[in-house]
């Protein structure tokens, strides 16, 4: 049966290039949340972590309501510690900060990235891998 709805999650998630919960009545969307597992015993691995060391625009902003701009914000300007997911952040609920789709720099397909909010200035980057092999699950 998980693995059922697990595939129905993921089909929903790449077609409309955004994640369905298991209520096909509704979208995720940012504000939604999440579940991390448990680390797996190799490491998380669709998964990354990210803290912002340096501002260099500390007025800035993004769109909290719809996530619009956040990837700009966070991302483009300053510093960072960039590392896997450290095992401390499993088996957690976080809320969606930004769905945002990337075009593969091979296939040139569509591939959907979630930002999930792990503390001040801390979010995870999630692939959509970490939905098939069970790395978060959508709430």
């Amino acid at each position: 049966m998980n693995r059922i709805l697990l595939l129905l999650i993921t089909f929903y998630f790449i077609i409309p290039c955004q994640a369905k919960t298991a209520d096909s009545s509704r979208s995720m969307q940012v504000g939604d949340s999440i579940f991390i597992s448990a680390c797996p015993k190799n490491g998380f691995q669709f998964i990354q972590y990210y803290k912002k060391t340096r501002f260099p625009s500390p007025n800035a902003t993004y769109n909290k309501e719809t996530g619009d701009d956040f990837y700009e914000y966070f991302f483009l300007d300053g510093d960072f510690d960039a590392k896997i997911l450290p095992f401390e952040y499993g088996n957690n609920r976080y809320k969606i900060l930004s769905i945002k789709i990337f075009a593969d720099k091979v296939t040139n397909a569509d591939r959907p990235v979630l930002f999930v909010e792990l503390g001040l200035n801390t979010v995870a980057w999630i692939e959509l891998g970490a939905v098939s092999a069970f790395e978060i699950y959508v709430e």
